[in-house]
């Protein structure tokens, strides 16, 4: 999952263009590298009881701003009638692609704020 953007504007600014608009979307910024041009957002959880999706968004400012989700799906696993709980329970695995609408519900609201703050998006090649 990930979006890439063209910018003009200096890439210090940029990156906190970045950070200021995740944190007005509630994202707690976990490490923020100014020098390197990059941030990466806390782990947020999403979905509901039985499946369950950690997911942190990560920013690149290069040539282009990249944009990525990284995510991992925990799964409650049913075990033999005769363990209740226990650590085998839940089942984390790591996740290449999330539900479209997960996707969706992640991305629109940063999308929209890129746009917002004059960000172009790059257009996919065929």
């Amino acid at each position: 999952m990930a979006r890439e953007f063209h910018y003009t504007i200096p890439k210090s600014e940029v990156l906190e263009k970045c950070r200021k608009l995740l944190v007005k979307l509630d994202y707690d910024i976990d490490i923020f590298a100014a020098e390197s041009h990059m941030l990466i957002t806390k782990p947020v959880k999403l979905g509901g009881a039985l499946r369950r999706y950690d997911y942190v968004v990560y920013v690149q400012v290069s040539d282009r701003i990249n944009l990525q989700v990284a995510a991992e799906r925990s799964i409650f696993k049913r075990g033999s009638q005769s363990s209740v709980g226990g650590s085998g329970q839940i089942e984390i695995q790591s996740e290449a692609t999330m539900p479209y609408r997960l996707q969706k519900k992640i991305f629109n609201p940063i999308y929209n704020g890129m746009i917002k703050n004059k960000f172009r998006p790059m257009q996919k090649s065929k």
